[in-house]
């Protein structure tokens, strides 16, 4: 049988760990999220077969033709 003390004792170096495994727990959530939305997996394997056709331009063209048509 183990018994847990009331008093725990954390170091820098341990708080720091547990700050960097949280935000690789945030970032595994998201990721299960992501890939659990049908929708949001769908259009990233649309983009992603556009972009290997060819069917891409370049970023500062797309910014252009918005200013140009007064959408930004």
């Amino acid at each position: 049988m183990i018994f847990m003390s009331k008093n725990v004792l954390i170091t820098d170096e341990d708080r720091a760990l547990l700050v960097k495994i949280s935000g690789l727990l945030e970032e595994l959530t998201e990721t299960f999220s992501i890939l659990e939305d049908k929708e949001t997996m769908d259009g990233l394997k649309e983009a992603e077969d556009d972009a290997k056709a060819g069917k891409v331009r370049d970023y500062r063209d797309f910014i252009e033709e918005l200013k140009q048509t007064d959408e930004i």
